[in-house]
């Protein structure tokens, strides 16, 4: 009776300790997978010097402008002030390995990153694992926001008001953030963006 009380008690002990392992190896496996994909933005971001933001904005302002005198379609205060939010003056993993400044999820000609990102769900903010679009370059990336912006948030040519194009991005829901347009139409205020619209109606 003994013995069998001892081997039962023994394969027990055994079937525990398989099921035990088996979890430790699948969450460690997960941990692995986790901590190989990157994040949009990192929490421990470098102070961003006037000189680095300043290289940003004159890198973004260029494309910006020669697109709107072109189409008309996004004024270049926004995209600049979309691609300083989205990207951290261009120090988020997103812009570094994707040349994603704006955030934009899906793929761009069959390419894609994945990388866990911040939205906000009921109030409250949460990490989820999305895909987002890799571009060979800025210029791409640029041509295939205004496109994105005038078909699926903006809608129209020709809003000359970034007050108005950034209500409509929040509004048709280009970002979670429920303060995305405000703290857009701060960025556009603190850095003088609106000159670039000027510049970009005054050469047409």
């Amino acid at each position: 009776m003994r013995k069998k009380i001892w081997w039962a008690f023994l394969l027990l002990l055994v079937t525990v300790t398989v099921i035990l392992t088996g979890v430790i190896v699948r969450n460690h496996r997960h941990l692995e997978n986790e901590t190989q994909i990157p994040r949009v933005t990192q929490s421990n971001q470098r102070h961003i010097t006037i000189k680095q933001r300043n290289k940003f904005i004159n890198k973004i302002s260029t494309p910006a402008v020669i697109n709107f005198e072109k189409n008309r379609v996004v004024l270049p205060s926004v995209v600049i002030a979309q691609a300083i939010l989205e990207s951290q003056y261009g120090t988020s993993e997103l812009y570094k390995l994707a040349k994603n400044p704006f955030g934009i999820k899906g793929s761009y000609q069959g390419q894609s990153m994945t990388f866990y990102t911040h939205e906000v769900e009921k109030g409250k903010t949460i990490s989820v694992l999305a895909r987002f679009r890799k571009y060979p370059n800025l210029q791409a990336a640029i041509m295939d926001h205004n496109q994105l912006v005038h078909r699926k948030f903006v809608r129209r040519k020709n809003v000359l008001s970034y007050r108005k194009t950034t209500r409509l991005l929040q509004k048709n829901g280009y970002a979670t953030d429920p303060h995305y347009a405000q703290k857009l139409n701060r960025l556009i205020v603190k850095y003088k963006l609106g000159r670039y619209d000027l510049k970009a109606l005054n050469d047409n």
